[in-house]
């Protein structure tokens, strides 16, 4: 992001990359955890880590939120483009600061997610 002052434009632009994001996030997990689900009815015994499967609803709930709160942000935007560009004490910055460092928060977690729980889900089910 610029230093200084931010356009609407700019605005606009993160928004829809991070709510792309945070769709294709949730699909990722939703994906992970029809598979645990697929695990657990298929090889006898098998337990889901509950660590990963909390992370994994922690997520989804995160990623939620975020969208609702870019939604909102976006709705305000409209009805005060005539303030724009805003600059670093506004509260549009300020707000869009806390959802930039949140969706650092939410890419962390999803990369963690990607490399610590998708590898024990490659198992092979009984018959593959």
């Amino acid at each position: 992001m610029k230093t200084g002052y931010i356009q609407i434009l700019d605005l606009d632009f993160e928004y829809k990359l991070w709510k792309n994001r945070l769709y294709f996030y949730r699909s990722e997990v939703e994906i992970l955890e029809g598979r645990i689900h697929v695990l657990s009815k298929e090889i006898s015994g098998y337990e889901p880590n509950t660590e990963h499967i909390k992370l994994m609803k922690n997520q989804h709930e995160k990623a939620l939120q975020l969208l609702n709160n870019i939604e909102t942000l976006e709705q305000e935007m409209a009805l005060y483009a005539k303030d724009y560009p805003i600059d670093e004490k506004h509260v549009h910055f300020l707000a869009h600061l806390k959802v930039r460092n949140e969706m650092e928060k939410i890419t962390e977690r999803q990369d963690f997610i990607l490399c610590n729980v998708f590898p024990e889900l490659c198992r092979k089910v009984s018959g593959s």
